[in-house]
């Protein structure tokens, strides 16, 4: 088969095919193998201003080949040009797993039961099908609305999209296909002026934001007109008085929220990084593997749930990467630690309970904990209510910057925008707030968190790991009352 050009793995029979060379290449020889074949294509483009278009089309097509002997395991990986290369992956994979017996401490799967099926992100209009003219146009008038004000020195739009065909086989008889689509957008602009510089985004801050869907996803973020009320935000900003420092009664709206989410929840809560597996980019988590079903996490208000099922999130699917069927999993109900995100090696160790978040940047990466589609559940009220009931205070969201220690637990965050909130309503606009604390601390301190109507949800890269690799999934919140936080950190 070729490697070049899109569509090789699209159908699944084709696809079954190869990953039956690779399971018959080691059949009988190991205690447990699977495969992952994946196919993924890429499209970006941006423009910038004083920059020319740039746009990119990227494609990949390989097999990876996991394979357990003696409790211990092989991985090799290699691109797909012929369905050959399939079997001298998995050889390779069974002489590594060979080689490294005796080297640690060898694992005993827990039970893997066949699981076979089929999943399709549903897509209103295809975002690879939509007209490049379509697509620059697009991002020539967003751009053009964005730079319009003169203090605005830089702004940068775009849209993404990638589309996915994942296959997945094991030793137990697990056959599963997959086929993703992703699209995103973004704004970023900066504006300079009075002896300062200032940044607003949309719609979410740096890196844009992406779902499991097509080009209407696009198109119902209304990029133009929020490329135009960032630009004048931005230098709004350069004049709005310095936000204060000490304590405060503060609203976290649903953007910044969810970054906080990631870092000091998502994060802390993977198993690998808990049982000291994973020690890279911001290293392990203060949560033991004996703090399940004990910690004091946060306060009542606070229940943290994975639910990979719920459709359209960047961190949705039917089955993880290591073919364990998505389900529902609290991670944090009523401010008590339940569950982590696992996967089968780091259940194996520990005897936690799999909650299916192995995930892999492709079919070159063994999988890791990631989170999936990790959410704060929403409480009950409108955010008028929420501030109303903060009565003196602030409302601050979209992340400018952030910094957490190796186990997630004293961080500090900035925000691009914060407001000032008296008798329950927001006033004045007021720069640079910043906020810092300790992660259980933090979380104990959320009094109420706002009702279904204002969750949001927003989609994430994250890396992790040495090799690093890029996970892709998605947070959800809606703004939450904090009491007593430390504001104004350097």
């Amino acid at each position: 088969m070729s490697a070049h050009g899109w569509g090789a793995l699209a159908d699944d029979a084709v696809a079954r095919e190869i990953v039956e060379v690779a399971l018959d290449a080691v059949d009988g020889r190991a205690e447990y193998a699977d495969v992952r074949l994946v196919e993924a294509e890429e499209m970006r483009a941006y423009r910038a201003q004083g920059a020319d278009i740039d746009e990119r089309l990227e494609h990949n097509l390989g097999i990876g080949v996991r394979v357990l002997v003696d409790g211990v395991w092989g991985f090799a990986a290699r691109p797909l040009g012929e369905t050959a290369d399939a079997a001298t992956a998995a050889r390779r994979a069974h002489a590594l797993a060979v080689a490294s017996v005796g080297t640690s401490a060898p694992i005993r799967m827990p039970p893997v039961e066949a699981r076979s099926g089929r999943y399709e992100t549903v897509v209103g209009q295809d975002p690879f099908a939509v007209d490049e003219d379509v697509r620059q146009s697009l991002l020539a008038e967003a751009l053009a609305a964005a730079s319009l004000p003169p203090e605005v020195v830089s702004a940068q739009v775009g849209v993404n999209a990638k589309r996915q065909h994942r296959h997945f086989g094991c030793s137990v008889g697990s056959r599963q296909h997959q086929h993703f689509v992703e699209t995103g957008l973004l704004v970023v602009v900066i504006a300079a002026g009075h002896g300062d510089a200032q940044r607003r985004s949309y719609p979410n801050s740096f890196h844009g934001d992406t779902a499991a869907a097509g080009w209407e996803f696009v198109v119902g973020r209304d990029l133009v007109t929020n490329a135009a009320r960032v630009g004048e935000e931005a230098v709004a900003l350069l004049t709005a008085p310095m936000a204060p420092s000490g304590v405060a009664d503060v609203v976290i709206g649903a953007q910044q929220l969810s970054l906080q989410i990631h870092e000091s929840a998502g994060h802390a809560l993977e198993l690998d990084r808990m049982i000291g597996d994973e020690a890279n980019f911001a290293g392990t988590s203060f949560i033991g593997v004996e703090d399940i079903g004990s910690l004091r996490y946060g306060s009542p208000a606070v229940n943290i749930t994975s639910d990979p099922t719920v459709a359209g999130t960047r961190g949705s699917f039917a089955y993880d990467d290591e073919g364990t069927p998505a389900r529902r999993s609290p991670l944090v109900e009523g401010g008590v630690v339940r569950a982590a995100l696992s996967n089968l090696d780091s259940v194996a160790r520990t005897g936690a309970v799999l909650t299916g978040a192995a995930r892999s940047d492709g079919w070159a990466y063994l999988p890791a904990c990631f989170a999936t589609h990790v959410y704060l559940e929403p409480g009950g009220g409108s955010l008028d209510e929420l501030c109303d009931r903060l009565g003196e205070g602030y409302y601050i969201d979209d992340n400018r910057s952030w910094s957490i220690d190796e186990r997630r637990l004293n961080f500090q965050f900035g925000t691009e925008v914060a407001y000032e909130v008296r008798g329950g309503k927001r006033g004045r606009l007021l720069k640079n707030f910043s906020y810092g604390g300790v992660t259980p601390a933090f979380w104990n301190s959320v009094e109420a968190v706002a009702g279904p109507d204002e969750s949001r949800i927003f989609g994430y890269p994250c890396g992790k790991g040495e090799p690093k690799q890029w996970s892709f999934l998605s947070h959800g919140a809606a703004p939450a009352l904090v009491r007593d936080l430390r504001i104004g950190v350097a």
